[in-house]
């Protein structure tokens, strides 16, 4: 299986990709975004096959590995699946292993297939409310930023963009309450946070359809050659939580447009 085509069955699937850490290890988690469509969990259970892989020094798959792993992965897939209320929830890449999880209801047909295939472990646990897909298997809306933030870095790469050299960001929030900003304005000054300038609007702005909201700009110049950018990321996640607000994400200046609405 070559990584084209395991990119397209991503993309058929409707599978998510994102990388974040667990117990101080990098992690790749590829998630079945359509399940959050389900109008309601039949399978009551959630079983996790285990395969041990040959890692490089992140213990992500080596180059040598990669394409066995996906191989293996894809076809557990197709069989699996093809049992009745047999669904994929997602699986893992960490620290040398990898781990797919699927919801089931037949133990006795689920491993039955599984007898045809290869596997080092497996773990069955009842899982009545989906907590491992919900709590677990989704990213959260840190672990989205900072996928969104490598594919940023990457994108500016690939257009040419020195980023070892200092670079106007932009990050970006919406607040409810004007109270609010003054408090997250008082939380960054007394932050390590380093920024230029603070832009808000002095009422509240459309954001979409049904909503209106304070929208709140925070400029810095960094380079975006070093993890500075991601702990940047996880402040101002941790700040606009703090005070009640969304944050959005950040832009590379030159590729976003100055907006006449701030101050």
């Amino acid at each position: 299986m070559s990584d084209i085509d395991f990119q397209q069955e991503i993309e058929q699937q409707n599978w998510q990709n994102y990388r974040t850490w667990f117990n101080d290890q990098v992690a790749v988690v590829t998630v079945n975004v359509s399940l959050m469509e389900m109008s309601e969990f039949r399978q009551m259970n959630i079983a996790q096959i285990i395969r041990y892989y040959q890692g490089d020094k992140n213990g992500l798959p080596t180059e040598v590995s990669h394409h066995e792993i996906f191989r293996q992965i894809l076809h557990t897939i197709t069989q699996l699946c093809a049992l009745p209320d047999v669904v994929y929830a997602g699986h893992i890449l960490s620290n040398g292993k990898s781990q797919q999880f699927f919801y089931f209801n037949d133990e006795i047909s689920l491993l039955e297939t599984l007898g045809q295939l290869s596997y080092d472990e497996l773990v069955i646990q009842q899982d009545l409310n989906w907590d491992t897909y919900f709590e677990f298997l989704l990213p959260s809306p840190l672990e989205h930023k900072m996928t969104l933030t490598e594919e940023i870095l990457d994108t500016l790469s690939e257009n040419g963009v020195n980023l070892s050299e200092p670079q106007l960001v932009e990050h970006n929030f919406h607040f409810d309450e004007k109270e609010d900003i003054e408090r997250f304005i008082e939380k960054c000054n007394l932050s390590k946070i380093h920024f230029d300038r603070i832009k808000y609007t002095e009422n509240r702005v459309k954001v979409d359809k049904e909503n209106r909201a304070y929208l709140v700009k925070v400029e810095q110049e960094l380079a975006l050659d070093t993890q500075e950018i991601f702990t940047q990321v996880e402040q101002f996640e941790s700040l606009a939580d703090a005070v009640s607000a969304r944050y959005l994400g950040w832009e590379y200046g030159n590729f976003g447009q100055q907006g006449s609405y701030l101050n």
